[in-house]
């Protein structure tokens, strides 16, 4: 029998079983998975068939494995910073910033990163890494930032500010003319995405300095200027911008303005794709039988079934209008130039033209020649906000911008947010 000090000594040690077991390959795993999925739910937000569920899905995966990284404390951080080592992408760098920004106290972005990963192209996955802190640790990190004198500090509190819709309140009408290109230009993207109206005087006298001011001020109301600034000159510009630009425009124009440059974008082999999507944002039911005939061409057949589907509110997939067997996918150097692009290919369906126009045959008579249709409605009969249980991202996207321009003193719905699953259903916020 052992001695009474002998088990008094015992019960005083710490339960071995209550620690952590830091398994450096496990870790390993994590890391790699939570980047894997980090990189999916940022293509998934624009997704053509994905839907809350599916990023309540990833986000509580990818919450689970950055739960069980910060749970190993430094072993974990250590884990996240080896996976960005091998493999320095966007996933890498959200995880490994979410970690080590809530593990150490310092606001120097050098702490946290290598340097050779401080660049500008960065700041989007550094912002969407501060937007995942606690609440109590966000505040005092973006005041931080934002004040502070390193241009790529402000850029990512700036995406930060944008993902949370969080209004930095004075310090943007400062933040406009900053000297930093880059940071300038987010700082006028924010404000669209606010609806600071306040602004908007500072923000014209930028429509031919910046790019994204054209797009910031129709946002905010604009309709003599700006407009005519959105579609950018250089057919080989970023297809995020000409996406973005294909999408607004016609809600800022008249219909036969907007039917001019859908015309012209069809004259170039590198816009052709952004005249579809202008089709299917115009909503026009006069554009169906086009952009059926579109879907013959393998290059704009998936952009054309998801404009045809905006417009009228078919479903390819459940409404069976899919096609039986799918064409090989056609080099195509306009989505091949953007990750995004290539997402939203690779996860549309290639719609049937036949099935299409006999689906569309026996709903024409509802669908109002010359009124403006969002998924198979008169677009202005949608409320605001946009509902998000049966809506993918990519429709959200079109509703959001549907009501930002009825409201332009109100924020842009943000169709990103985190889902959240409470009494009612699914969420934003």
């Amino acid at each position: 029998m052992p001695a009474a000090g002998g088990a008094l000594a015992a019960a005083r040690q710490p339960a071995i079983w209550n620690r952590p077991l830091l398994e450096p390959r496990i870790l390993r795993l994590h890391a790699e998975n939570a980047a894997f999925l980090a990189d999916r739910i940022a293509m998934a937000r624009d997704g053509p068939n994905e839907r809350a569920l599916d990023l309540f899905d990833l986000e509580a995966r990818l919450g689970a494995h950055l739960a069980a990284l910060r749970r190993a404390g430094a072993a974990g951080l250590e884990a996240a910073l080896m996976a960005l080592d091998a493999e320095p992408g966007p996933g890498e760098i959200l995880v490994a910033a979410t970690l080590s920004l809530g593990h150490r106290p310092e606001d120097d972005l050098c702490v946290h990163l290598p340097g050779r990963l401080l660049v500008p192209a960065a700041a989007p996955a550094i912002g969407a890494a501060l937007a995942l802190l606690d609440p109590p640790r966000i505040g005092p990190r973006l005041r931080a930032w934002l004040d502070g004198d390193d241009p790529l500090s402000v850029l990512a509190a700036l995406e930060a500010c944008s993902r949370l819709r969080a209004d930095p309140g004075p310090r943007l009408a400062a933040l406009l003319r900053h000297g930093a290109a880059p940071v300038a230009a987010q700082a006028v993207r924010l404000a669209g995405e606010l609806g600071r109206a306040d602004l908007g005087a500072p923000i014209l006298d930028r429509l031919g300095s910046c790019a994204e001011a054209p797009r910031a001020a129709v946002l905010l109301g604009e309709r003599h200027h700006a407009p005519s600034l959105l579609l950018p000159q250089d057919p080989g510009a970023r297809p995020k911008r000409w996406r973005e630009a294909a999408e607004l425009l016609p809600l800022a124009v008249p219909p036969a303005a907007a039917k001019v440059e859908i015309a012209r974008l069809l004259g170039h082999p590198a816009t052709r794709r952004w005249a579809v999507v202008a089709a299917g944002a115009l909503g026009l039911p006069e554009t169906l039988d086009w952009l059926i005939a579109q879907m013959e061409d393998p290059l704009l057949a998936r952009s054309a079934g998801l404009a045809f589907g905006q417009i009228t509110g078919a479903r390819l997939g459940p409404d069976n209008l899919e096609r039986a067997t799918f064409p090989e996918d056609p080099e195509d150097p306009v989505a091949d130039a953007c990750r995004l692009e290539r997402s939203i290919e690779s996860h549309a369906y290639w719609p049937d033209p036949e099935k299409c126009g006999a689906w569309l045959a026996k709903r024409r008579p509802g669908l109002a020649a010359g009124e403006r249709h969002l998924l198979g409605v008169a677009a202005w009969t949608h409320a605001a906000p946009p509902e998000p249980g049966h809506r993918t991202q990519l429709q959200l996207r079109a509703l959001s911008l549907e009501i930002a321009c009825r409201t332009p003193s109100a924020p842009l719905p943000d169709w990103r947010a985190p889902v959240r699953l409470g009494p009612d259903g699914f969420g934003r916020g």
